[in-house]
């Protein structure tokens, strides 16, 4: 079996790696994550978006790196990007890559019936309560179109 395969489940569950980034908590699709990584080197990119904190290389690939709280929130960096999150979609072996630079990965959850993508896109498709605390669940689908759209 190869990592990139997706194994069964039960209907409505799927497993998400729990995040901190910036003092909230955050939800993203294990079945995206490809990797955690600390301390990655970033060099920033002139004129680059408040978010972007620059590119860094990830296997012998230039890998651009997105400050997840600010990404979301479009605030002011609070993060301290001790780790990066190193997405990719899921089925695609190159390409379609990105890195989300976070405080600490804490666990692999499993929640039943996640919070679904709305129409519009948006970055955070809903919060649960995870532990007596919310937990923002990230769209990572919305964060690749945002990617195309840029590159093409």
């Amino acid at each position: 079996m190869t990592m990139d395969q997706e194994v069964a489940s039960p209907e409505g569950v799927r497993r998400y790696l729990l995040v901190r980034s910036g003092g909230a908590r955050w939800a993203l699709p294990a079945d995206q994550v490809r990797r955690v990584v600390r301390n990655l080197t970033c060099h920033p990119v002139p004129g680059g978006q408040p978010h972007l904190l620059g590119l860094a290389q990830y296997g012998g690939e230039p890998l651009a790196v997105l400050d997840l709280y600010t990404l979301v929130s479009g605030g002011m960096l609070r993060s301290d990007h001790r780790a990066t999150v190193i997405l990719g979609r899921r089925g695609e072996r190159s390409g379609s890559s990105l890195g989300l630079a976070i405080d600490e990965a804490q666990r692999v959850v499993t929640l039943a019936d996640p919070p679904q993508p709305g129409l519009d896109d948006s970055l955070v498709q809903g919060t649960v309560t995870i532990d007596g605390d919310p937990v923002n669940v990230v769209n990572t689908a919305s964060l690749f179109s945002s990617s195309e759209d840029v590159d093409g």
